[in-house]
């Protein structure tokens, strides 16, 4: 599988002084990634605000981007979100249950759909974010042009397995966010966490067969010193034994 590979913004703030707006997503611009861009970047919290969509517009208007949503869940901060995709040629907004209202007992599946329906009206796909596989599960069944991001770390934090993921998901996944797991933590490098390369392989294997044409967004933190550390003595022994 070809991967149309962005960096989340989110993973910038984990460091003490990443700089401003501009200094980071020139930075991404330059690697040759796309982005993808979250509500707030430290002291402005809300850069989803009209005043800054002219920003915004300059910075990201020539790069693959999406967006990550954030945490309210009115209908009048869905339709912001929706106007910042459109106007920085975002093509997905990534959003959690409770942000839909697809959580709990008693989801509002009237709601969610007003919030599918305005971003559809402006050719950008509402992707909702893996948790509980049953949510996902219910949610498309009720729901008209709702997609799927999977997180690849976030599988292995509920009891069921890659396997079932994909095999009920694939068909509706849309973006995937990147990233590995050591069990109680996540957000770390592929391949230096525990999930298996068989799960990796039946993961992208089964998007091939789809066509999947999506991004695959990293979400990526900064190790830990003790990580930085195994990691290293783990190279110098595979690689220079003594």
């Amino acid at each position: 599988m070809r991967h149309n590979y962005r960096i989340s913004m989110w993973n910038f703030f984990h460091y003490n002084d990443p700089g401003t707006l501009e200094r980071v997503i020139g930075q991404i611009r330059d690697a040759g990634y796309g982005v993808e861009i979250w509500p707030g970047w430290f002291e402005e919290k809300n850069i989803f605000d009209p005043i800054y969509r002219k920003r915004l517009q300059l910075l990201i208007g020539d790069i693959p981007s999406s967006i990550h949503g954030g945490s309210q869940d009115t209908l009048e901060w869905q339709q912001l979100q929706v106007e910042t995709a459109a106007d920085t040629n975002s093509d997905v907004i990534v959003v959690h249950s409770g942000n839909l209202r697809l959580g709990g007992d008693t989801p509002d599946f009237e709601f969610a759909q007003k919030v599918l329906d305005i971003a559809s009206s402006s050719g950008i796909k509402i992707a909702l974010e893996n948790g509980d596989l049953g949510i996902l599960e219910r949610a498309l069944e009720n729901l008209e042009g709702l997609n799927i991001c999977l997180d690849v770390g976030h599988v292995y934090f509920t009891s069921n397995t890659m396997k079932d993921f994909v095999d009920s998901l694939v068909n509706d996944i849309c973006h995937l966010h990147i990233q590995d797991t050591l069990g109680r933590v996540d957000h770390y490098t592929p391949g230096t966490g525990i999930i298996p390369l068989e799960d990796w392989n039946y993961l992208l294997s089964k998007l091939d067969e789809r066509g999947f044409d999506g991004a695959s967004v990293l979400e990526i933190r900064p190790r830990s010193p003790m990580q930085h550390a195994e990691l290293t003595r783990k190279f110098f022994s595979e690689n220079f034994p003594e």
